[in-house]
């Protein structure tokens, strides 16, 4: 899109500040345009705000005041949808807002960044949008933002990063070829990936077989129309997440772990996973909160230490009535 398009309206707004750059790269990826406007930031702090999103009032001068007070590196921005339902990621624990930790706040789960970032850090850690992805971009550089060491705040309380998720074509709502879908995992640096410590692998795999694997899997359903191309992604993909922490799934609930072992093998027994996901549908409380090893319920990383967490924060499942 031609900047003078979007010029004539900024500009009408009284915003004078606002300089525009075009890129042409002519790849059907985000991650060009997001290095090419991170590289030519040349500002103490940088944020990004993707295409359909919107800040709340005030939220860039709160981040910038947590920032500053508290010499950090990064805020991971609170997020919530359009609706003004708020997004429970990271997994923080409860009343954690400086210095957050990777592993012990679940930071993986936030690994799309938003928020605001002190420039000289980034530049640092050689954070870079992985290039050519459709989606998925964002895994990589946010995987090394939260496990570098970041002196890292989440100001919960704060004004929001709007996710403006109504708009009917966004790209993260699509279903593409898993393969595809896939990309961005096989894609990690696994170099970078092994000098990390062990509870920092199992914490970034449990995420990915969560949100990536499982997600995948639970978004399209029992009578999606399954080819043997995307099934073949789902045990490959469970195949590097066995490699990246080969007890990864301890955690994992009773129904989680079940869909997962037949997600490892969808390729070659597709009438048992299409049926594992209508078990998983249909699995009681039970099974959805507790693991198979009765010790790791009460992991950090376990279903019911997650709704513990939400219920101290005062969160309630949704009721209704007659």
């Amino acid at each position: 899109m031609p900047s003078d398009e979007i010029r004539a309206t900024v500009t009408a707004a009284g915003y004078d500040s606002v300089r525009f750059v075009e890129l042409n790269d002519g790849i059907n990826s985000p991650a060009g345009p997001k290095n090419h406007g991170m590289a030519l930031a040349d500002a103490r702090y940088v944020g990004l705000l993707d295409s359909d999103d919107f800040y709340e009032p005030g939220a860039l001068a709160h981040w910038h005041t947590v920032l500053t007070e508290n010499d950090a590196d990064a805020v991971v921005a609170p997020v919530k949808h359009l609706s003004g339902e708020l997004i429970r990621t990271p997994r923080a624990r409860i009343g954690r807002t400086h210095n957050l930790h990777g592993v012990k706040d679940r930071l993986a789960y936030a690994t799309a960044p938003r928020g605001l970032w002190r420039t000289d850090f980034l530049r640092s850690i050689g954070y870079q949008y992985t290039e050519g992805l459709r989606t998925g971009e964002d895994l990589a550089p946010g995987l090394k933002l939260y496990f570098s060491g970041a002196r890292t705040e989440f100001p919960l309380a704060g004004p929001k990063y709007v996710l403006g998720d109504d708009a009917e074509d966004r790209v993260t709502a699509e279903s593409l070829p898993l393969k595809q879908d896939f990309e961005a995992i096989s894609r990690l640096d696994q170099a970078w990936l092994e000098q990390l410590s062990d509870s920092a692998r199992q914490s970034i795999a449990i995420k990915l077989a969560r949100v990536n694997l499982l997600g995948a899997v639970l978004r399209r359903g029992s009578s999606w129309p399954w080819q043997e191309e995307d099934l073949c992604a789902l045990e490959d993909l469970a195949r590097q997440l066995a490699r990246l922490h080969p007890n990864y799934e301890r955690p994992l609930s009773i129904s989680e772990s079940q869909l997962l072992a037949a997600t490892s093998q969808a390729a070659s027994n597709p009438g048992a996973f299409r049926s594992a996901i209508e078990s998983y549908r249909a699995a009681t409380p039970a099974e959805r909160l507790l693991t198979r090893d009765i010790w790791s319920t009460v992991h950090p990383e376990s279903t019911a230490r997650h709704l513990a967490r939400l219920l101290a924060a005062g969160w309630r499942p949704a009721t209704t009535g007659n």
